[in-house]
């Protein structure tokens, strides 16, 4: 897909006007050095250039409206479009599923929306000269061919030689170009690694030195492609550059001694290629930076396509989403996805899971037994690859699952805090209090129209806000995966011994991933326990309450 078919796809205004008004722009540029030459010619004469001086007048007038419209105009489109195209990827991404989103990755969806449209947007400045240019260059074409036929053909062979050769290296030019926005997107990760791991990588000297080392590799790599595509593009502009000096030179030294008839007209002939010499150079050097709007273009009409594909719409006239149930069963349910850093598949299952209103369920086992794959498939995050989910005996499907989403909230261990209470609009300030105090938070933030005055705290304060958070969305089930992890040992047995049973009592139904079988054991409550191992279920026992 091209730049220009995504303009014309995406264009609100009429492209006939567009083409109209700089059409206007190329022929009133003609006009103006039609009316030099014939005052020029007057003047030589001793005559009156009255009447070249009004074409001038208002050729330069309409140049002025139409070249002011035409930018402004483009401007304002071209801007409106890659504010729809940045709002229509973010909607796809939110609408998306979590497995595809995944492969898809950060990287190159950040290089669509911020790099890729900011390539799109120098374009546009640049399409609207360019077309003013072509529309100058036919009719300066046309006043040629009417002071002399052999003059025009002289042009039309050389600038199509340089044309010619300019756009023989335009594909070469795309290739490279998508490879350069491929290492881009490699210095991408490499960025959201040092800033994701700036902990990790201030700690470990070695680790510091080789991904800064990786880093420079995959920056000099992408900037040697874009010198090796940019020198070739230069050499090709310098090329059709000299070719108009080659033009001048032909038409003055060379066209008088195979034609006598272009004597009294090659003065005029020159200066209407010296006049359209800058419309034609500033063509020429658009063609790189058009090519990479194409470039840009395809790329985000692939991810476009990429996440449709992931895009699962709900269907029309569902029910509200519930607010209670009473069992959630998993029967035969495995799923499996593709690690990067392993030759075969990561696979959970199959497993029979049994999920009843107002119980808590712990989830034990080793790192890597499958324990977040399992809270993630049980969330409705992860599609089953067989098997199914019921709610209340309903199977769970690609329309409903939504519906099925609603019913829970939680906390994984990559948990993402907002600032903004978003999707939570009559919050209960009595509670919020309450619960900042109980978390030992009211002195470290507050909320202030739906926004909490600061999130900048500690792994554990965040994880702990995130509960609060959690617990205002009033949803009846409740996942949290090493929740406990990162708190203090106070707060770490406050939460086992205090905060669980009193969310239980409350009515929610809470599965929690963890590690501290001491404080599981001491809780006193009634829970099962059920331990993973290489993502299956090994064995289960239950906790009466004390």
């Amino acid at each position: 897909m091209s730049f220009l078919k995504l303009i014309l796809r995406e264009l609100q205004r009429s492209p006939r006007r567009l083409l109209f008004i700089s059409g206007l722009a190329g022929i009133s540029t003609a006009a103006i050095l039609l009316a030099i030459n014939a005052g020029a010619a007057k003047a030589a004469d001793g005559k009156n250039a009255l009447l070249p001086a009004v074409l001038f007048i208002i050729s330069l007038v309409v140049f002025y409206k139409a070249q002011q419209y035409i930018l402004i105009a483009t401007t304002v489109e071209i801007e409106t479009i890659i504010h729809k195209l940045r709002v229509r990827l973010m909607d796809q991404v939110r609408r998306s599923e979590l497995l595809p989103l995944e492969g898809i990755g950060r990287a190159e969806i950040v290089n669509a929306i911020t790099k890729e449209t900011q390539t799109l947007t120098q374009a546009a400045t640049i399409l609207g000269f360019a077309s003013q240019g072509f529309v100058l260059v036919v009719f300066v074409c046309a006043y040629i061919a009417y002071l002399s036929l052999a003059a025009l053909l002289m042009s039309s062979i050389v600038i199509g030689l340089a044309s010619l050769m300019f756009l023989a290296s335009s594909r070469r030019f795309v290739a490279e170009q998508r490879k350069a926005t491929e290492w881009e997107k490699r210095l991408y990760d490499r960025l959201f690694d040092l800033v994701d791991g700036f902990k990790e990588v201030r700690l470990n000297r070695s680790r510091s030195e080789e991904l800064f080392a990786d880093i420079v590799q995959v920056s000099r790599e992408g900037a040697n492609i874009k010198i090796r595509t940019q020198t070739e593009t230069f050499k090709h502009v310098v090329f059709s550059q000299t070719s108009v000096y080659v033009l001048l030179g032909a038409l003055v030294f060379m066209l008088p001694t195979f034609t006598s008839s272009v004597g009294a007209s090659l003065q005029k002939i020159a200066t209407a290629l010296l006049f359209v010499a800058g419309a034609f150079w500033g063509i020429v050097q658009s063609l790189p930076i058009l090519l990479n709007a194409n470039v840009a273009a395809d790329n985000i009409e692939r991810l476009e396509q990429r996440l449709r594909a992931t895009v699962v719409t709900p269907e029309i006239g569902v029910r509200e989403p519930p607010r209670q149930f009473d069992k959630i069963e998993m029967r035969d349910v495995a799923f499996h996805y593709q690690v990067k850093s392993r030759d075969t598949p990561f696979k959970i299952g199959p497993i029979d899971f049994t999920l009843r209103s107002g119980e808590l369920v712990f989830i034990m086992g080793g790192n890597g037994s499958g324990k977040s794959t399992f809270m993630k498939v049980l969330a409705g995050l992860y599609k089953p690859d067989s098997g199914q989910i019921t709610l209340d005996g309903m199977p769970i499907g690609d329309y409903n699952r939504e519906a099925y989403r609603s019913l829970i909230t939680a906390i994984f261990s990559d948990y993402h805090l907002f600032q903004r209470l978003y999707g939570i609009f009559d919050p209960d300030m009595a509670r919020l209090h309450r619960l900042l105090g109980e978390f030992r938070l009211a002195d470290k933030t507050r909320l202030i129209d739906r926004v909490f005055q600061t999130v900048e705290l500690s792994s554990g304060q965040r994880k702990r806000l995130g509960l609060i958070v959690s617990l205002l969305e009033k949803r009846p089930i409740l996942l949290l995966d090493e929740w406990a992890a990162e708190q203090d040992p106070e707060f770490r047995g406050k939460f086992y011994y205090e905060l669980l049973p009193e969310l239980v009592r409350a009515g929610l139904t809470i599965v929690v991933i963890s590690h501290d079988d001491r404080y599981i054991d001491q809780g006193h409550y009634a829970a099962r326990v059920i331990r993973m191992d290489e993502g299956r279920f090994v064995d289960q026992r239950s906790l009466e309450a004390v």
